[in-house]
């Protein structure tokens, strides 16, 4: 096992581990975004799952399930009391890691996704990406889809020829900028007393990413949302615009998505809004002709904190055991 460290700007390095292979013969690379950590001193959980919540052991088990890849995990940028926060790719969060909206303006997500392949991944990265965001690891995967779309919307709109920015005072053109962005359950902000939903504001036209970073979005060929979950809405893209832009994407490029859950978070009766946005996240993949499968695992079962860390033992390529 390998630890990794990449810059980012005006953040704490973002932490990696990989596994020793030799990248140029990896047929894709894998990136695992992890969830929520375990506190050291939460004995009772620790007594409960052992060593599965433990990052070094995700990196065990997904590098058996992908075993003809480049397996990277990826930890959160900070902790707050053993709670993810992704700083290096959200635009905006609370002070406990829930996001407030998925805005693309600065391709913020990819272009730094981009920084970690180029450092870490090398001839991988031009074959294919899986990506995996295990609970509230998934925020990654809603920014990197939302850019995903900007992108792509820059270049239904460009053509082969490169966008330039609109003229100072343009009214902005991009459905995705004017739509507002998404924010915690009823706009205030798990975390943050009385905060309000960020919104995008006036910006010129999307236009295409640069260089390396688009070829990085396009390497994109797989996503998995692994028992995704949060305190907050946000657990899926809910937006018309940003879906239809996908469904663009995989007509140019194939592009599919797996939805994997357990009675821990799909069966949670106190947060209902996992399972209505992953509804309406799946109507709207399939009404833009976006390939997506859903993986109910552990069917029937009570939920249990197990549970939700040995989904991971089940999540690789090819069929998808349950």
């Amino acid at each position: 096992m390998q630890h990794e460290a990449v810059e980012a700007p005006g953040g704490p390095p973002t932490r990696l581990l990989s596994a020793h292979r030799d990248d140029a013969t990896a047929a894709t690379a894998v990136l695992f975004f992890e969830g929520d950590q375990i506190s050291p001193d939460d004995y009772e959980a620790r007594e409960l799952i052992g060593d599965l919540a433990e990052p070094a052991q995700h990196l065990s088990t997904l590098s058996t399930r992908f075993s003809e890849d480049a397996v990277f995990v990826v930890l959160p940028t900070t902790l707050n009391r053993g709670q993810a926060c992704y700083g290096n790719f959200l635009n905006a969060m609370t002070a406990t890691g829930e996001p407030l909206g998925f805005k693309p303006q600065g391709y913020r997500s990819s272009t730094h996704l981009h920084d970690i392949l180029t450092r870490c991944c090398g001839a991988a990265q031009a074959a294919g990406l899986t990506l995996v965001g295990f609970s509230k690891g998934a925020v990654v995967l809603n920014q990197l889809l939302t850019e995903m779309a900007w992108h792509e919307e820059a270049l239904s709109a460009s053509g082969p020829a490169e966008l330039q920015p609109a003229p100072a005072g343009q009214a902005p053109a991009s459905s995705l900028a004017a739509a507002p962005a998404q924010a915690g359950a009823g706009g205030t902000a798990a975390g943050v007393a009385g905060a309000s939903p960020v919104r995008p504001t006036a910006v010129a036209p999307p236009l295409p990413s640069a260089h390396g970073v688009s070829a990085t979005l396009d390497a994109v060929r797989v996503v998995h949302f692994l028992d995704a979950g949060l305190n907050c809405r946000g657990v899926h893209l809910t937006d018309p615009a940003v879906l239809t832009m996908l469904g663009l994407r995989h007509k140019r490029r194939p592009l599919a998505v797996h939805l994997h859950g357990t009675p821990r978070q799909w069966g949670d009766r106190k947060r209902p809004w996992i399972v209505q946005e992953r509804d309406r996240f799946l109507a709207l993949l399939r009404g833009a002709g976006v390939p997506v499968e859903v993986h109910a695992h552990f069917e029937g079962q009570p939920p249990s904190l197990r549970q939700h860390f040995e989904v991971i033992s089940l999540v690789g390529r090819g069929a998808m055991m349950s």
